[in-house]
């Protein structure tokens, strides 16, 4: 691919994901989002898409069912998140031989667990994992969020974790950033909900945070788009940006197409 062109198409939609790879990662984000490598899919990541979509559906079969066997609940949740775990996973379960991750083990439970959470709430859903794209004063390109659960008055975002954070706040900044942002384009309130196989919790996010993380970041898809203007095409960047692969957000084949563009920059 050529470095000749500038880091930001005219299409480039600013998201959250995007903004927390920026400001971990400049490295990441360029290789990402101008030249389109993103990250083999694994099994941690495949067991959080997985909760969520299975969590829908069991919020479905309660509705359907007025919640009068909460076994039958389980098990039907149980054998979405198999079923679609597998369907997920199937290339990496071929090459593993047929030894089965812990996630999969995990992924029923876990999903079973933001339901009983979200079901809780006692609202009624208006939309699950819709795609929003608004535009936002003094940027130059849209910001694109997609709400796990959306309700009149709540969004909530679902973390598969198989390590329960005891204050998101401390330990999972990039987290409250997200919704934050939601919070901010939205209006409404927003929280993060977590759930192991064992445990749950779901933490709402004050206003004065919501405010706060949500400004910061439009501030970074200001710079973001500041960058855009100061660095005329991507080998400009890259010669300003060290290459940087640590974290686990790297697998080994995307470190190696780094190097390589890096090399010719």
């Amino acid at each position: 691919m050529k470095l000749n062109k500038p880091i930001l198409s005219d299409d480039y939609r600013h998201s959250a994901s995007r903004g927390v790879d920026y400001i971990e990662n400049p490295s990441l984000w360029l290789i990402r989002n101008y030249f389109g490598v993103e990250s083999k899919q694994n099994y941690s990541m495949a067991m959080g898409t997985v909760a969520e979509f299975a969590a829908y559906n069991g919020l479905g079969f309660i509705k359907r069912n007025n919640y009068s066997d909460s076994n039958t609940r389980n098990e039907y949740v149980q054998d979405i998140a198999n079923t679609q775990f597998e369907v997920m996973c199937k290339d990496l379960l071929k090459a593993d031989q047929g030894v089965i991750p812990k996630q999969m083990d995990k992924v029923g439970p876990i999903a079973n667990n933001f339901v009983d959470i979200l079901h809780n709430l006692d609202k009624e859903l208006i939309s699950y994992n819709e795609k929003k794209i608004v535009e936002y004063p003094n940027l130059k390109h849209k910001i694109t969020y997609v709400p796990d659960f959306e309700y009149d008055d709540l969004i909530v975002d679902t973390k598969a974790t198989q390590q329960f954070p005891t204050d998101p706040f401390k330990t999972k900044m990039a987290h409250v950033r997200q919704v934050s942002l939601y919070g901010l384009l939205s209006g409404k309130n927003v929280a993060l909900l977590y759930a192991t196989d064992k445990k749950c919790a779901i933490f709402g996010i004050p206003d004065d945070i919501v405010k706060r993380e949500g400004e910061f970041m439009i501030e970074v898809f200001n710079t973001i788009e500041k960058n855009n203007e100061l660095f005329k095409d991507a080998r400009t960047f890259m010669k300003h940006h060290i290459l940087n692969t640590e974290g686990y957000k790297w697998d080994e084949d995307t470190k190696t197409i780094a190097d390589r563009y890096w090399s010719k920059a």
